[in-house]
């Protein structure tokens, strides 16, 4: 789904890509794979990828209009889709890891004390690291605190893509391991991605505690890494 101006004829201002998923996608790599399925047996949006294609406009908030006009259409054209969310990237997490002190990396996994996240450290780290799963209880609950915890100088999610869903009104579902396992997903965070879920009779409440509280609201699945 796309955005046109008619003075840039066909070159879109921004764009949405939407995968008809069972439950909130889990892997990019298997939502760019084409499918052949009846997509009446979906009942799920999962939006994976969002773009400002105008260099102007990059501070310019039509994502949160797109994204809202997207669920509308969506309901209008497939009524069977009853959930709507995102598989997000995480960027800047492994540049803010890289800068971890031990002892904060102790506070934050508490009393996972035997799980050890020094690894990701290594320059000899791979994609595909089955240290990544042995240990990914604890990569869930530092990501839980980097999304939840960190905050900016104005009090906000360090991350721009959560502060970007959390102020349209959805909530952190779920972080998901090896969600990304290509070189950038891997760069970026470690090939850790986030659900964000979209819920359509809490949106404007969600955004409204997020913009005046600054809340970061979470599912219960995520409150028990905080």
């Amino acid at each position: 789904f796309s955005y046109f101006h008619p003075a840039l004829e066909d070159e879109p201002i921004i764009f949405v890509q939407v995968a008809l998923t069972t439950g909130l996608g889990k892997s990019i790599q298997e939502l760019m794979k084409l499918s052949n399925a009846d997509q009446n047996k979906y009942d799920t949006a999962t939006f994976y990828s969002i773009s400002n294609c105008q260099e102007g406009l990059s501070r310019v908030t039509l994502g949160n209009f797109l994204i809202k006009r997207v669920v509308y259409e969506i309901q209008e054209e497939l009524p069977h889709i009853k959930n709507f969310g995102t598989l997000s990237p995480i960027p800047g997490f492994a540049d803010w890891f890289s800068y971890l002190s031990v002892d904060k990396i102790k506070n934050i996994l508490g009393n996972l004390t035997n799980q050890d996240l020094f690894f990701l450290k290594s320059q000899d780290l791979k994609i595909g690291d089955k240290r990544i799963i042995e240990n990914k209880e604890a990569i869930i609950k530092l990501v839980s605190h980097y999304i939840i915890n960190e905050k900016n100088h104005k009090g906000l999610p360090i991350n721009d893509v959560s502060r970007f869903h959390l102020g349209n009104g959805a909530i952190v579902e779920d972080i998901v391991i090896n969600a990304n396992i290509s070189e950038v997903g891997f760069k970026r965070s470690f090939g850790v991605m986030v659900n964000y879920l979209y819920e359509l009779t809490n949106i404007e409440k969600n955004h409204e505690e997020y913009i005046n509280t600054k809340k970061v609201i979470c599912s219960d699945r995520i409150k028990k890494y905080i």
